[in-house]
């Protein structure tokens, strides 16, 4: 018995051919052949240029380190000078340039009272650093101040006021804030150890000149420019007099400027209390180091 043929299955066989099939198959293997090649750039890409921020930065950083050393011993240097050789600080600033390791290097000594004693600065100095450095309304100033004496003024368990170990303590009291202390932390000190809590205009920088004066720009620029000018001078008589004082504090504060190219120099500052650290024996105690970078010349 002979089976019928199904000629319809055959003819529907025939009618689905391969070709197109295969063709759109390849078509989308050479796709993501290209977005893996793609994708492999970008990922080489940011490689690189991931290998080049790190090596730049390295280079940076040594070379931070390494100006960071010839500061620090320049520094030393300045110190053997003023205290083994008998020449201690006899005015309020100083300069003097110092050669290591065949580097010239300029370091400046000043008398740590040019800045404001928050200490012992009495409540109208220290209104006037609010309102002039910080910019604050002048109630605003006056509380802030009074709220500072008070305290540093508070006492301890055994009876000895708590006063401030540095200057960044004052983020501690209510409503000092990072913006208010930004602006007032390079003319403040905590490091007097004895101070009359009046400041020497002769070691004052500029920007604690201007405090004094109450905000006057061009007068405090006007006696930063002409307290070194023989004969002339500083004409300190155009300053409260209970602000500020002739003497040259114990404590004094070195800075040490390397030139690190394009204008810019790293500053190592170190604030050096003029005692016996019982420590190393060495006639000086470092009270604080810190370290800036300055796109300004030094004076």
């Amino acid at each position: 018995m002979s089976h019928p043929r199904t000629p319809t299955l055959k003819r529907t066989l025939a009618r689905t051919p391969a070709g197109p099939s295969r063709a759109a198959s390849q078509g989308l293997a050479l796709i993501a052949v290209l977005w893996l090649v793609a994708a492999m750039g970008l990922i080489i890409t940011g490689v690189v240029k991931s290998v080049k921020t790190e090596t730049r930065s390295s280079g940076q950083q040594r070379q931070s380190l390494q100006a960071q050393t010839q500061a620090d011993a320049v520094l030393l240097l300045a110190l053997q000078n003023l205290y083994f050789q008998d020449n201690p600080l006899r005015q309020a600033t100083q300069s003097a340039r110092f050669v290591f390791a065949g580097q010239d290097t300029q370091v400046e000594v000043n008398s740590l009272n040019g800045l404001i004693d928050i200490n012992n600065a009495p409540v109208p100095l220290l209104a006037q650093l609010y309102a002039v450095a910080a910019g604050l309304p002048n109630d605003a100033a006056q509380a802030l101040a009074q709220a500072t004496v008070q305290s540093r003024e508070t006492t301890n368990a055994k009876g000895l006021q708590a006063k401030f170990d540095a200057p960044e303590d004052l983020l501690q009291m209510p409503g000092f804030t990072y913006d208010l202390y930004a602006k007032i932390r390079d003319l403040v000190t905590a490091d007097l150890k004895d101070g009359s809590g009046r400041v020497n205009p002769m070691a004052a920088p500029q920007s604690v000149l201007q405090v004094l004066t109450g905000g006057d720009t061009g007068r405090a620029a006007a006696l930063y420019a002409n307290r070194n000018v023989p004969l002339t001078g500083m004409d300190t008589t155009v300053l409260n007099p209970a602000f500020i004082d002739s003497s040259i504090s114990s404590s004094i504060r070195l800075q040490a400027f390397v030139p690190m190219g394009n204008g810019a120099s790293l500053v190592r500052t170190w604030d050096v209390l003029s005692v016996q650290d019982r420590r190393t024996g060495l006639p000086w105690r470092v009270l604080g180091k810190s370290l800036t970078l300055s796109t300004s010349a030094p004076n």
